[in-house]
């Protein structure tokens, strides 16, 4: 009369029917879990869960999130220092720009700005300055502005787009180029000027 635990368990009444039944699905649910664990032949294990796969997508979302919000805070950053940028710049030209009301005695000054001839007037001695090189004229917002050529530095520095016209960085390689073509013809020795 060797009566299982179950049995003793309900005679006793220490746990109903019901009881017992559930606790035999939930064993039988647990050995078929375990033997879905079990390692194939392979030495691989048996497929994830659904638990697992769903903590895998769940750390999968997290890792593209975490990226793109990092992807977000350096635009951000980017931005943030390019206005940062431009601040400096004009207020480095508003604070040293040389160019003043247009007056009787000032000269056309022209110059290439975008593949077209721009002009504008200076006082003479600001002309003599912008064919040495001593001042730069740079573009902020469309309007023109002279600066010297130590501003000019700093401002390139910042951002090179904002120079215009500097004529210390005036390249000679075409005269140079030109006195090279000429050289191979002959200049004849009786010619008058």
């Amino acid at each position: 009369m060797a009566d299982s635990l179950r049995d003793q368990l309900i005679k006793a009444g220490l746990a109903t029917k019901s009881q017992a039944k559930k606790a035999d699905k939930q064993k039988n649910a647990e050995a078929n879990a375990q033997r879905q664990r079990k390692k194939k032949p392979g030495g691989k294990s048996a497929a994830p869960t659904q638990g697992e796969k769903n903590r895998q997508r769940a750390n999968k979302a997290r890792a593209v999130r975490a990226e793109r919000d990092r992807a977000l805070a350096r635009e951000r950053n980017e931005k943030a220092a390019e206005k940062a940028k431009l601040a400096e710049i004009k207020q480095l030209v508003a604070k040293h720009d040389q160019r003043r009301e247009k007056a009787e005695s000032d000269v056309p000054y022209n110059f290439l700005h975008k593949k077209k001839i721009k002009r504008i007037y200076v006082q003479p001695a600001q002309l003599d300055a912008l064919s040495r090189g001593a001042l730069v004229i740079v573009n902020v917002d469309g309007l023109y502005h002279l600066v010297s050529q130590a501003v000019a530095k700093r401002i390139e520095e910042r951002d090179p787009r904002w120079i215009v016209a500097d004529a210390s960085k005036a390249e000679d390689a075409p005269d140079e180029a030109m006195d090279d073509y000429y050289k191979q013809f002959e200049v004849p020795d009786d010619l008058d000027w």
